[in-house]
């Protein structure tokens, strides 16, 4: 009798998900509970929170900043001129002034993403690549290069300005 009880509420909860996900009130367009949970917070992770310019000499790059708390704090410090430097042939990196609010880190990263780096408050700038993973307590992603980023890659040393759009 239990084994039919739990069989019957497993059913029960199956169709009201497939009722609730699958379709809109306003037709049959996936809701965002369609998404696996991985790609559900992947897509909140990088909702647009602001646009900003990142200048090296006379180059321009342009940027969005996530929205999340990493990322919002990182915007109160604006605008911001760093010292950035060659890190590991893949990412540029420079010391923010202050530590930033948590956010949860990961080991991986994409070409164009902006990262905080908290046991140094580094901000990185990936622009490479090579299968490397980032170790405990991982990299907050609070941004992504849109246009321009050459120009922030170029050289090494070098003075990066980071500013609202």
């Amino acid at each position: 009798m239990r084994l039919r009880t739990l069989i019957t509420l497993s059913a029960i909860a199956a169709a009201a998900t497939v009722t609730a996900c699958s379709t809109s009130p306003a037709g049959p367009t996936p809701t965002p509970c369609a998404a696996p949970r991985n790609q559900r917070h992947r897509q909140a992770r990088e909702t647009t929170f602001m646009q900003i310019r990142l200048r090296i000499g006379t180059t321009e790059a342009t940027a969005r900043l996530y929205d999340n708390p990493t990322a919002r704090d990182f915007a109160s410090l604006l605008p911001l001129t760093l010292t950035v430097y060659d890190l590991g042939g893949r990412e540029k990196a420079g010391t923010l002034p202050r530590a930033l609010a948590g956010g949860p880190g990961q080991s991986g990263y994409r070409i164009g993403q902006l990262g905080y780096w908290a046991p140094s408050h580094d901000l990185a700038i990936y622009y490479l690549e090579d299968g490397f993973r980032i170790p405990n307590p991982g990299i907050a992603m609070i941004g992504e290069i849109e246009h321009g980023l050459d120009a922030i890659t170029a050289t090494d040393p070098t003075t990066l300005t980071i500013t609202a759009a």
